[in-house]
């Protein structure tokens, strides 16, 4: 057939249209008529002739129709049939497989706009009946209609409504799941309406698609986030990709790095073409915790490489990182608070870390972009921590620090990524330089974990710390020590660095600045030090590590063992003795530790020091020692060129090592000579250098103390330099009595009873120092009375009304120069001799030999307080060292096992307590029984502080079992103790008894056997400044116990409170503070409630007169009152600090919990939403908290008192007033109705606060009208005067909130409230005085800063009560029309600014409302 064929028989069809109808169209003369480029749609072609051929269609027929009406656009009843026909033949594959369907559908959508509303409906019928068989892509490829279909039946919203329902309803393929994706952002009905569920249909339909899939899934619903989708589904589409990439897959692990890798960097080309998307990832990520996941961190390190992201990025992986940390920490100390809040917070805070240590990890699996946000994070990580708050503060349990994280990220970072080592090294030489001494700390420490861990990669970045050695003398001390330290271990392998650091110490001990010749004199001993180290290690483990690095690095490894860096560095330590006092101590010190490391090493000390010891000592003067030569007069003021003291004790130290190395066992710390052999000449010389040094220690300590007491010594102690002579002397003593402790250890009997002598001299002539000096009123650095006590320098001893306090001042910090050891054997002669002086029998016979008694005892109580002084120090000493390695021979020696200081520590305790206690029943009245009593107690005190640092330390050094085992070996009988248990403590006695663990449970029986008593007899004695002390030791162990634990001992601290009268101030509020402190959660303000209303008794109010003391709590009377209640206010204080910490958590529930009502609509929860637990239990910590304020509000307090509670209070109402708008859902989410707790809260604040207040701010203006001529109200009344106007509005902004809740839930929350008269007052003119017209003006300028502060209140309140009402529902509240009450206040309501009055006038209640 040609082509002219269908045109005659047109023709013949035109031609016979008069006589007979044109005939039907078959199906061949379409497919004819569509082969014809130029032919159209003809005019007869009518629906009735077009349904027959339909009925069983062939697809060349569909083609060839869709085909015409491409050309000339149908009627919807063509179009209709075809389409229907079309989808059916479709759906059931009658297509033929070389048929390009894509192009059909290509040329369907054009013509869909000529479809009406049951056309409409009836395609979407089709196509939603077929949704479950699309199971394939090419089925798939019928939802490209989609778009259009529901763009024409948008007018129609129950159309869209049924066929989104059957979408929604049904089981999603890969197929339709891939389709819905790329084709959801083009559909204006989804994105704008059911997008949230549709992204929720997609995020499940995820978790089964194909892993390889995920990148392009991922690409399409960015770009829906980018199209411009609602805020709120924006938020819920990227936390949902944040969660589900959090998940763990089904895949190998090395593809799932790939996928996440891709996906980042679609995250990252989406992020650059859209800002605001990531502005939402930040946002998404700082708000909702339940997000964050190593993915997530990657996606802001990822988005950090963004310029304008960079810092945002950052900043929000620290604020998660840091703020997880401390609210961990916070959570932890927080005692009230659940424990499933404490838990979650403990989970989120590990998770966090997990994420950050895995991403780290994995930034080597294709993500080496985001490596240098790496590096950026780690080191603010490093830049954030608080050194000062750090120190003795721990960390939650399985945690890292931030310091730890840091440096654990930038290590791993270093040994993955050679191309990061290079900024490692700059960015720590760069901070280093630029941060001060605390900050730039951590960064040191991760130099020094990279030289100890990397120290071949290190050896390639040589020159960078060259580099920064140049600014050696230009950093502050304590950095410049701490970064040779960091850089020393690097020396064994590159004998470079060692003469580089070596050059620059050369040229540092000529410069001028003090600071800088100290930090030299350290790093000399450091390089000393260290070599004797790295010999002692041995050359066989050198070399065998040597052999492992390459060989360009060999040549540095070996470094100049052949010589010696002591003989080296000769000339610089002889020129540091040529220095201040601090470098000679430093040099001394190092002197002594390098005998120790090898105590072969004492011979080139010994010839060392002797030239110089010969300044000051002259071995044939009958007294050898100069003092003189120790200090220089410059211009009539002395100084101190020589510290003598510390110069002996290193020559002490030596000669005892010596004698001990001359043994014929050798110590651990002895090595054998390398490379040469001891000649007999130089044997000769040793011995002779070390007899010298024997001779004259021994003929010092012969004469010391009589040079003292008779000799030229005495002369020492006239005129001004008796101050500066008697720190010297003391140091002096300390160390000969060292020596001859450590004799006594070691000595036979008939030896010891001399040494034992010889110590008790030294220790007189120790006092008669301090007393001729005048150094024993400041200088003990233990203070009774104090709880809180340290160290003090002798620079920082204040000598009031004494001409030599700007002298004392040269003197540097030091600690005890007696060992462990040696206060060990003293502390236990001191025990001894009190033991053998019979203190009970020569009490009881005390006026037959009262002159010898007194004799005796005087020395014993010296003895016992030089030893608990020099014990303290050394205790502090010891935690104010830095120690580094455990593996220091100086700590070991010296210091040794601190826990054998325990046992004669409390041996003293319990025998200065018996006498304490005896010395208090006896009726003897002698003066010098009253002295030898208050020395006891001092000596008491003392023996408490000493054993609280131990504990201290013990818990530091996590060894707090031992220290009570060793304890525990004291029997009952020893101490004197009875019944261990009190009556009213036995249940919780019992309970201790069943714990489990057997650590708990010796810290529960050591509290109840030892340290309760201890407590209640220094109570009973009324030494309550020793009883402090004792309860910081009960609060050192208490906090060792786990949390659960610890309300066991509450009960018993407030029943000594409801037993004990006490009428000193402090203690009282010591004691207060303890209890509660130890009470649980759920009865510490019950308790407080308790103690504030005797409180309020005892202080009066303006309907009561006051009392002089209460009967339940005796210690709350006349003298206490003030202390006491500002602990309570303290409480306060801190209760709403907690409240505040915990009220912003809520409201990151809340965002969390209105999020997701929006994105589900669904409002129906089967458990508890988030953050219920929490929310309940401050509400019931609130309304705990206001029956406390409520005590307080009817007290006559004093001025600061006053000002202190109105601003408490008022913080307070702010607090309420953000719970009660966390409770007002916001606009497209259900409101809730309050809970039973909150209905109770906000009825104590209308019932028990409020009305209070009012009346407490009226008789606080009408204390100011009766004050006003005292020119001293004035800075009292300006600061009330700011104080009363915040208090009225944050009460007045609170029930505004409430006001607005009872609308919206139907709830009457202001049933209980009730009028006040300070709300709605006249003000009355008084009369004014002659003598008040001055300072009324000055009183004008206060009231007018003040109403223009209150004045901005005023208008931001009408501002937020014209929100409320548009908020507010308009159905009344109920019958009783409390709600209509509260908001008829609005009518009369007066301004903030107009409340206040001049002082100059009263404020009367109105009459029109009585």
């Amino acid at each position: 057939m040609t082509a002219t064929t269908p045109t005659t028989a047109a023709g013949r069809r035109q031609n016979n249209c008069e006589t007979s109808p044109p005939p039907p169209f078959t199906a061949n003369d379409i497919i004819l008529l569509a082969q014809n480029i130029s032919a159209t749609l003809p005019p007869s072609l009518s629906s009735s002739n077009l349904l027959p051929l339909l009925h069983s269609p062939s697809p060349s027929l569909l083609f060839s129709l869709l085909s015409l009406f491409s050309r000339s656009p149908p009627s919807s009843s063509l179009l209709t049939p075809v389409l229907r026909s079309f989808l059916r033949l479709f759906f059931s594959r009658n297509l033929p497989r070389d048929l390009d369907s894509s192009c059909l559908f290509h040329l369907i959508s054009p013509l869909l706009s000529k479809l009406n509303h049951s056309d409409l409906s009836s395609i979407l019928d089709i196509l939603s009946s077929h949704l479950s068989d699309i199971n394939d892509a090419d089925k798939a490829q019928a939802l490209d209609l989609l778009p259009h279909l529901l763009n024409l039946a948008n007018p129609y919203g129950e159309l869209i409504d049924a066929f989104l329902e059957k979408l929604l309803s049904v089981s999603w393929s890969k197929a339709l799941l891939v389709k819905m994706c790329s084709l959801i952002r083009e559909c204006p009905a989804i994105s704008r309406v059911r997008v949230s569920e549709f992204l929720r249909k997609i995020f499940d339909g995820l978790r089964d698609a194909d892993i390889q899939d995920l990148p392009w899934l991922v690409f399409q619903l960015l770009l829906l986030a980018c199209k411009g989708i609602n805020s709120v589904s924006r938020k819920q589409l990227i936390a949902d990709l944040l969660k589900f990439f959090g998940e763990p897959m089904k895949a190998p692990a090395s593809v799932v790095r790939q996928v996440e890798g891709t996906v980042l960097m679609h995250v990252n080309f989406s992020i650059k073409q859209d800002p605001s998307l990531g502005s939402e990832v930040i946002a998404v990520v700082r708000s909702d915790l339940g997000t964050f996941n190593h993915f997530a961190a990657a996606v802001l390190l990822s988005v950090a490489r963004i310029r304008r992201f960079n810092e945002s990025s950052i900043g929000a992986l620290k604020s998660v990182a840091v703020g997880s940390h401390q609210d961990c920490k916070f959570a932890r100390d927080c005692k009230w608070l659940p424990d499933c809040t404490k838990e979650e917070l403990l989970q989120y805070a590990k998770c966090v870390e997990k994420a950050l240590v895995r991403t780290v990890n994995e930034s080597s699996s294709g993500r080496e972009h985001v490596v240098p946000s790496i590096l950026q994070f780690g080191f603010t990580l490093l830049e954030s921590v608080d050194v000062k708050k750090c120190e003795g503060s721990d960390t939650p349990d399985g945690l890292m620090s931030c310091e730890e994280l840091g440096i654990h990220m930038l290590k791993t970072l270093f040994e993955a990524h050679e191309m990061a080592r290079n900024q490692v090294m700059e960015q720590c030489k760069f901070r280093i330089l630029s941060l001060k001494h605390p900050k730039s700390s951590p960064i040191i420490n991760l130099l020094g974990h990279l030289v100890k861990g990397y120290p071949y990669p290190m050896l390639e970045y040589v020159a960078r710390l060259k580099e920064l050695l140049d600014y050696f003398t230009f950093m502050h001390e304590k950095t410049a020590i701490l970064v040779i330290d960091a850089i020393i271990p690097l020396i064994k392998f590159s004998k470079d660095l060692r003469d580089y650091i070596i050059l620059v110490v050369r040229k540092a001990m000529f410069r001028r600045e003090d600071d800088v010749r100290t930090a030299a004199a350290s790093t000399i001993i450091g390089l000393i030090i260290a070599e004797n180290i790295s010999k002692k290690n041995g050359l066989n483990s050198l070399q065998e590590s040597s052999s492992q690095a390459s060989c360009s690095q060999q040549a540095g490894l070996i470094c100049g063992m052949e010589g010696s860096l002591f003989q080296e560095l000769n000339g610089l330590l002889r020129r540091c003795l040529t220095q201040q006092v601090s470098v000679k101590e430093i040099v001394y010190k190092g002197l002594t530790k390098l005998v120790m490391l090898d105590p072969s090493f004492f011979w080139h000390v010994f010839d060392f020091l002797w030239p110089h010891f010969l300044q000051f000592y002259n071995q044939d003067a009958e007294y050898p020692l100069r003092l003189d030569a120790c200090y220089l007069i410059v211009k009539g003021k002395s100084s101190q060129i020589e510290p003598l003291d510390h110069l002996l004790s290193c020559v002490s130290w030596v000669v005892l090592l010596q004698q001990h190395g001359k043994s014929d066992h050798q110590t651990e710390f002895s090595l054998p000579c390398f490379g040469f052999t001891l000649s007999q000449d130089n044997e000769a010389s040793i011995i002779s250098s070390g007899e010298l040094f024997r001779n004259a220690i021994s003929k010092i300590r012969k004469t010391f103390s009589k040079w003292i007491f008779e000799g030229s010594g005495s002369h020492v102690f006239l005129g001004e330099k008796s101050g500066i002579y008697g720190w010297l002397l003391l140091g002096i003593l300390e160390v000969l009595i060292n020596i001859s402790a450590i004799e006594l250890e070691k000595a036979a009997n008939q030896d010891a009873a001399s040494l034992e002598k010889e110590i008790m001299w030294l220790v007189d002539s120790y006092y008669y120092v301090e007393k001729e000096t005048g150094l024993n009123k400041q200088g003990s650095g233990i203070r009774k009375g104090t709880s809180r006590t340290y160290v003090q320098s002798k620079a920082d001893c204040e000598l009031k009304d004494s001409p030599q306090t700007s002298q004392l001042k040269i003197f540097p910090v030091r600690g005890s120069f007696l060992a462990t050891s040696s206060i060990h054997e003293i502390l236990i002669l001191a025990v001894n001799s009190y033991n053998s002086s019979s203190f009970t029998k020569q009490t009881t016979s005390l006026n037959h030999s009262q002159p010898s008694l007194c004799k005796t005892l005087d020395q014993c109580l010296k003895l016992i307080s030089f030893a608990l002084k020099i014990c303290f120090h050394h205790l502090k000493s010891f935690i104010s060292i830095d120690w580094g390695s455990n593996g220091d021979p100086y700590k070991a020696i010296v210091y040794g096992d601190l826990k054998q200081l325990a046992l004669p520590i409390m041996q003293l305790i319990w025998l200065l307590k018996s006498g304490a206690k005896k010395e208090n029943n006896t009726n003897k009245k002698e003066s010098k029984g009253k002295i030898n009593l208050e020395n006891k107690g001092n000596e008491l005190h003392q023996a408490l502080l000493c054993l609280n640092e131990l504990f201290r330390i013990s818990s530091l050094k996590a060894n707090l079992t031992e220290l009570i085992e060793v304890l525990d070996s004291l029997d009952a009988s020893e101490l004197n103790l009875e019944n261990t248990v009190e009556a009213h403590d036995d249940m919780e006695h019992k309970q201790a008894v069943m714990i489990d663990d057997p650590y708990v449970m010796r810290l529960h029986l050591f509290l109840d056997k030892r340290v309760k008593p201890l407590f209640s007899g220094l109570i009973a004695l009324s030494l309550f400044q020793e009883a402090v002390v004792v309860s910081e030791l009960f609060l050192i162990i208490w906090r060792a116990l786990p949390f659960e634990q610890r309300k066991l001992h509450g009960t018993w601290m407030m029943n000594i409170c409801k037993n004990t009268k006490i009428m000193n101030p402090k203690s009282a509020q010591n004691l207060l503070t303890l209890a509660l402190h130890l009470m649980p959660s759920t009865s510490d303000l019950i308790s407080a409630q308790e103690i504030t209303s005797e409180l309020l008794r005892v202080m009066g109010s303006e309907e009561k007169d006051p009392i002089d003391l209460s009967r339940s709590y005796p210690f709350v009377n006349n003298s206490t009152k003030d202390a006491i209640s500002a602990t309570l206010i303290q409480l306060i204080e801190s209760s709403l600090v907690d409240l505040d910490w915990s009220v912003s958590k809520l409201k990151a529930a809340s965002n969390f919990k209105h999020d997701f009502d929006l994105s589900t609509r669904d409002h129906q929860f089967s458990g508890r939403l988030p953050g219920v637990i929490l929310e309940d239990a401050v509400h019931s910590r609130s309304e705990a908290l206001v029956y406390v304020l409520s005590f307080f509000a009817e007290m006559n307090l004093k001025d600061s008192q006053a000002e202190q509670f109105l601003r408490l209070t008022a913080k307070f109402y702010k607090l309420l007033a953000r719970m009660t708008k966390l409770r007002i859902a916001p606009k497209g989410c259900k409101q809730l109705l309050p809970g039973q707790k909150f209905q109770k809260l906000a009825e104590a604040v209308c019932r028990k606060l409020t009305s209070k207040l009012y009346n407490f701010v009226a008789l606080v203006q009408k204390n100011q009208q009766e004050n006003v001529r005292s020119r001293g109200i004035l800075n009292k009344i300006k600061k009330e005067n700011k104080c009363i106007p915040d208090l009225i509005f944050q009460i007045e902004d609170y029930e505004r909130y409430l006001i607005q809740l009872s609308k919206l839930t139907k709830v009457n929350l202001l049933r209980n409230a009730k009028r006040s008269t300070v709300r709605d007052f006249k003000i009355l003119e008084v009369k004014k005085t002659s003598a008040e017209e001055e300072i009324e003006h000055e009183l004008g300028s206060i009231s007018s800063d003040s109403s223009v502060d209150d004045s901005g209140n005023e208008s931001e309140g009408s501002d937020e009560d014209n929100d409320a009402e548009k908020a507010a529902s308009p159905d009344p509240m109920g019958e009783d029309g409390a709600v209509e009450d509260s908001e008829s206040d609005k009518d009369v309501d007066v301004p903030i600014r107009n409340k206040r009055t001049k002082m100059s006038r009263v404020v009367h209640d109105s009459e029109d409302d009585t």
